[in-house]
């Protein structure tokens, strides 16, 4: 889907989708103020050139990348991209973990099961209409090539009169700081690395230390992998 025209020249679109049989009057409560639209777009609106990409290219890294994980050009809509009638500020919470730069081991990075890392976002109402609205965690990974440019680690929900504020907690478990290789291994990366907390226009930083982890492993894949490997030699 390629609208730049659009884009450029007109103020909103109502994305409905398929939306049923109530669809019609689900868009006119949206369009006449009745509903106060808190869609997030699930998917991500690439710009016209996005088709000179082979439609036979599977990969998500290659070529430019593809999905908002991979894909590295300006994007008409991003994932997650949403309007409303009203505005929305957020900030972090006084004290929380948002306001610090911790550096953690990648030995206690595991157990971020039991014991995850909490976001604590405010979000407050600072608009004149009641609306809903879907607060989104993203996490990027600074400086590991092989992790996406961003992923959602969390989210939360909340509806607030005009003026009305609510706390949101986003957590960071060990699955959204792993990641997992040709061999099906899925770990925690060592070294020092540098990830990025993203929460609309707040950002906040933390670091993982040490050695590798490993979380689990897929052994059908593994036992794929060491059998091309033992082919290799053969040959």
């Amino acid at each position: 889907l390629a609208i730049e025209y659009i884009k450029d020249n007109i103020p909103a679109i109502v994305e409905a989708f398929y939306p049923g049989e109530l669809g019609g009057d689900a868009v006119a409560d949206v369009l006449f103020g009745k509903v106060n639209p808190s869609g997030r777009l699930p998917i991500t609106v690439y710009p016209a050139d996005y088709i000179k990409r082979s439609y036979f290219d599977m990969s998500l890294r290659d070529n430019g990348g593809c999905t908002y994980l991979h894909y590295s050009g300006d994007a008409l809509w991003q994932f997650g991209d949403g309007l409303s009638y009203t505005t929305f500020t957020y900030e972090w919470e006084s004290g929380s973990l948002g306001e610090r730069t911790p550096s953690i081991a990648s030995t206690v990075a595991v157990r971020f099961k039991d014991t995850p890392l909490q976001y604590t976002v405010v979000v407050k109402n600072t608009g004149d209409m009641a609306g809903g609205d879907s607060v989104l965690g993203f996490l990027k990974s600074v400086n590991q090539s092989s992790a996406p440019i961003r992923e959602l680690f969390d989210f939360g929900r909340v509806f607030l009169q005009p003026g009305e504020s609510a706390t949101v907690h986003l957590t960071v478990g060990p699955q959204e700081l792993s990641l997992t290789d040709h061999r099906g291994v899925q770990s925690i990366r060592g070294g020092e690395v540098e990830y990025e907390v993203q929460v609309g226009s707040l950002r906040a930083k933390f670091y993982i230390h040490g050695p590798d982890v490993e979380l689990f492993s897929l052994p059908r894949v593994q036992r794929r992998h060491e059998a091309r490997q033992q082919a290799k030699r053969k040959t």
